[in-house]
């Protein structure tokens, strides 16, 4: 089985970072600059594991979030949450599978893709 992820963050070094982390593993990578962009890629695709800024422009993490958890389709994929702030850790994330604050390993995100793909 092939495997997919998503990862949606507005800063471009950001995406730049967790597709180098993650390129090695040998999954596919496609990224999202923004909240939107990830619907749009939500609607036609369905990743095995989704990294998700929380804060972003226009639509945001959560409003993903909320399309995730209205979507069947991607009610099994791994969500990980990732965020700046500490109010991350709020119930209004409680969808995510995981939540990394900011600044993160790269060996944090190794762990949890590990995981993600071993359910």
């Amino acid at each position: 089985m092939e495997h997919l992820a998503l990862i949606v963050d507005d800063d471009p070094h950001t995406l730049m970072l967790w597709n180098a982390v993650l390129k090695p593993s040998g999954i596919n990578i496609i990224q999202a600059g923004d909240g939107a962009e990830a619907l749009v890629l939500l609607e036609h695709q369905t990743p095995t594991i989704l990294l998700l800024d929380i804060l972003m422009p226009y639509v945001s993490g959560k409003d993903v979030l909320d399309y995730v958890a209205q979507t069947p389709r991607l009610a099994d994929m791994f969500v990980v949450v990732i965020s700046a702030h500490r109010q991350a850790e709020s119930d209004q994330l409680s969808r995510a599978n995981a939540i990394l604050l900011k600044p993160i390993r790269p060996t944090e995100i190794r762990d949890l893709l590990q995981h993600a793909l071993s359910r």
